[in-house]
């Protein structure tokens, strides 16, 4: 099950492996775009914690994708709605025995870093907007629910994905942090199929030739094996 199911990367997902799994995909908006007849689609307020327990109602995997994304406003509805749509989500998860939740965690929750600096994911959290914040909420409760209430989770540090055909204009920190659709979702099965795991927070970028995040455990943990590079696909000079 995914939520934020009708968001550009649930929409790739699901194109692309709708054939592999059988997927339901949830949003609060489920606009007139339609899927292939075998995914279902359930519109859903994850604020309401009853829907979210519909939701997870005999699924084996969740992907929460679901909540806002501004890493420019400081509004108190970011956190208000990314924490309670997170907290009904994982809640849910574990009232249903769930078998795993991989929650979309951000690069935001460690953008204070110097540019400079390549961030792993030992490193402290270093937020630099509330949106960042409330994705480092996320992570803690990833952990809290792993350690205590016997839910697998992952946590994915996704960076700044971008569909090569909307590319417009990167400066060289996004360029460091660019994530190609299909090396996340690529990334996303490794998460999904990889066995035994209990808690993780991987980061997710491409093998862009300067790495913003250090994607190493994310290859040894799940066989993430991504192929594009920000640099080389965008054609920049770099000294």
């Amino acid at each position: 099950m995914i939520t934020g199911g009708f968001g550009k990367i649930a929409k790739h997902f699901v194109q692309s492996f709708n054939h592999k799994y059988e997927i339901t995909v949830a949003d609060i908006v489920t606009n007139n775009e339609t899927f292939s007849d075998n995914v279902q689609i359930e519109k859903a307020d994850l604020m309401d914690f009853s829907a979210c327990l519909k939701l997870c109602a005999g699924i084996d995997t969740v992907i929460h994708l679901a909540g806002i994304v501004d890493p420019v406003s400081e509004s108190d509805e970011i956190l208000e709605t990314n924490i309670k749509t997170t907290q009904n989500i994982f809640k849910a998860a574990v009232a249903s025995k769930c078998k795993r939740v991989i929650f979309a965690s951000s690069a935001q929750t460690i953008e204070s870093y110097p540019t400079d600096i390549q961030v792993n994911k030992n490193m402290l959290v270093k937020p630099k907007n509330i949106y960042g914040v409330s994705k480092c909420f996320g992570e803690a409760l990833a952990a809290y629910h792993a350690y205590n209430n016997g839910l697998p989770s992952i946590c994915l540090r996704i960076g700044a994905y971008e569909f090569p055909r909307d590319f417009t204009k990167m400066n060289a920190r996004d360029l460091s942090a660019f994530l190609h659709p299909d090396d996340f979702n690529q990334l996303l099965i490794g998460c999904i199929e990889t066995k035994d795991i209990q808690h993780e927070v991987l980061n997710a970028i491409s093998n862009n030739r300067y790495k913003r995040l250090d994607i190493t455990e994310s290859k040894e943990k799940v066989g993430y094996a991504p192929k594009a590079d920000a640099f080389e696909l965008f054609e920049l000079e770099t000294d």
